[in-house]
């Protein structure tokens, strides 16, 4: 019998690139669906937990781009818009309660420094003792 002289790596390992990249991504999509543990498909596999675990990671972009989205439903649409005007306008409430932040910002300052009357809250300051 002859020998391989293909060096196995750290420890008797295979080195990197063991398992082929239809493999890997079969693993990490069996994982991502959730039917099985890292473990079960361990056994199943017979491959490392922590690798699984790896691929998982690695491959989730891509298999979060694959699935597809089912179209939405009647109801599912009318409550897409609901829910955008409730964004559109609770942009709106925000762009004007900061325009509103900073002119009472530019008031405070200008009181200050024109007037010379701090009017700014002090959190910092102590309580006199009674």
């Amino acid at each position: 019998m002859k020998k391989s002289n293909q060096s196995k790596g750290r420890k008797g390992q295979k080195g990197r690139g063991g398992y082929n990249t239809a493999f890997r991504r079969r693993v990490a999509q069996d994982y991502n669906n959730g039917d099985r543990s890292v473990w079960q498909l361990s056994q199943v596999y017979n491959v490392p937990a922590q690798t699984i675990s790896r691929w998982a990671l690695k491959f989730s972009g891509e298999l979060a781009e694959q699935t597809t989205d089912a179209p939405m439903t009647e109801e599912e649409q009318k409550q897409m818009l609901v829910l955008q005007k409730q964004l559109d306008d609770l942009k709106k409430k925000l762009e004007y309660e900061q325009m509103r932040n900073f002119a009472l910002e530019t008031m405070a300052d200008l009181a200050k420094s024109e007037l010379g009357i701090d009017i700014r809250k002090n959190f910092g300051a102590k309580q006199p003792k009674r």
